[in-house]
């Protein structure tokens, strides 16, 4: 009995000495495979910590001496499948963010590689990538810059360079960019003074500042502009005048300035009635009898037409009674007169602008017995039937022959042009009529 209790104690000794001798195993393998790791030899690391299996976090180590041993090998896609599968493994996270920087340097995103190293510190010699990088961006831009200069390309290369804040030799080519840029404004702001082309040369020129002589060739540019509008000024009509005016003022000089002031004070107010003419503006010319007694007033009318310089005016009352269809004579000032190229009744074409076609007449008119209808005034056309019978326009508008007994109106029409005329006040309304 006793012999065999011993054998039994045997048994379990041998079998505590041989557990202990693969623990000791499994720890020396440990160590060592995290030796071999911290001095960089992750291929053996990796191998050592494969042979212990499970044991404790060996699994994870191998994955991790696998993926750097793949980072020193520059197999970056397998570094980084590794180093995923680890999660917060260590410095996996790290050395995924330094793969990242790895990559942009690759693709040449240059900048975003250098922030990637400064945010490392000194991880993984991040600190020397880093001053690396600080070094190659404006070596890379200035190599660049050269290869625009050698294209043209001068202006973004001088971008390029002035973005360099003055390393090495980037402030000395900007100013040899700046140069030849100025000589070809230059040369192309000439080509157009040889062409006559006198504005946009004195603009070309005054662009370039103070460079070569420009500031003397704007003034070139300036004089002979001035002295071809000068001659332009001896055949000026409506129709040039507001270019002219334009022309003298984009010139920016005092002499220009006088000229242009002259001529708006000419044609300002007509060219305003030129521009609003589809509107039909009003417009105060001649006088005539109005008030009751025959005391005469100034005269109001519309501008129903306006071909070139020449506007067609209906006035706006009936002023006179007429048995028969004819124009009675106007008051009008020595200018007006030399202005007027017609004075007619209207034809029903020349109403043809108008909506309304109905009249009011002057109390002068009523007191001569112009006939009405619902308060307006009837009046004659200048059309002729066959009959030699001349319509009237009636209070409603519409026309038609008028009654043995009723004495039609008389509301005129005058063309008139405004090359021979200056309106000088007025804003074209009822109650600010041009005049």
């Amino acid at each position: 009995m006793m012999k065999r209790a011993l054998t039994l104690l045997a048994v379990v000794c041998l079998a505590l000495t041989a557990t202990a001798c693969v623990y000791r195993s499994n720890r020396e393998y440990y160590e060592r495979a995290q030796l071999y790791l911290g001095n960089g030899d992750f291929e053996t690391a990796a191998e050592l910590f494969s042979q212990l299996g499970e044991y404790e976090d060996a699994a994870d180590y191998a994955l991790y001496a696998n993926a750097l041993a793949a980072v020193a090998e520059e197999e970056y896609a397998l570094a980084r499948a590794d180093l995923t599968q680890l999660g917060d493994f260590k410095s996996a996270g790290r050395y995924l963010r330094y793969l990242d920087a790895l990559e942009k340097e690759e693709a040449g995103e240059l900048a975003a590689a250098l922030e990637i190293y400064e945010s490392l510190g000194s991880f993984c010699g991040s600190v020397a990538d880093a001053k690396r990088l600080r070094t190659e961006i404006p070596e890379r831009s200035i190599r660049e810059a050269r290869t625009l200069m050698a294209k043209g390309e001068y202006e973004a290369a001088r971008d390029l360079l002035l973005a360099l804040d003055g390393y090495g030799q980037s402030r000395l080519l900007a100013d040899n960019c700046t140069d030849m840029m100025n000589k070809a404004a230059y040369a192309k702001a000439n080509a157009l003074c040889e062409s006559g082309d006198h504005l946009a040369a004195m603009e070309a020129f005054l662009a370039l500042g103070e460079a070569l002589d420009a500031p003397a060739r704007a003034e070139q540019c300036r004089a002979a502009l001035f002295m071809r509008l000068n001659e332009a000024l001896e055949q000026v009509t409506l129709n040039t005048a507001a270019e002219l005016i334009a022309a003298y003022e984009a010139i920016n000089d005092p002499r220009a300035a006088e000229q242009a002031a002259a001529l708006n004070g000419r044609y300002g107010v007509n060219l305003a009635l030129v521009r609003a003419a589809d509107s039909h503006p009003y417009v105060l010319l001649g006088e005539y009898p109005v008030g009751e007694s025959g005391a005469e007033s100034a005269l109001l009318w519309r501008v129903i037409a306006l071909e070139g310089a020449e506007a067609t005016l209906l006035c706006e009352t009936v002023i006179d009674a007429a048995p028969v269809a004819t124009i009675t004579d106007l008051c009008l000032t020595e200018e007006e007169s030399a202005a007027v190229l017609s004075a007619t009744l209207p034809a029903a074409a020349d109403l043809a602008s108008l909506s309304d076609l109905t009249c009011a007449a002057t109390p002068y008119a009523l007191a001569q017995g112009v006939g009405q209808e619902n308060g307006l005034a009837l009046y004659w056309l200048r059309d002729s039937l066959e009959s030699g019978v001349h319509p009237v326009v009636s209070g409603s508008g519409a026309l038609v022959i008028p009654a043995d007994e009723c004495i039609p109106g008389v509301r005129p029409m005058l063309t008139i042009s405004l090359e021979e005329i200056v309106f000088t006040a007025g804003t074209g309304t009822a109650a600010d009529p041009f005049r």
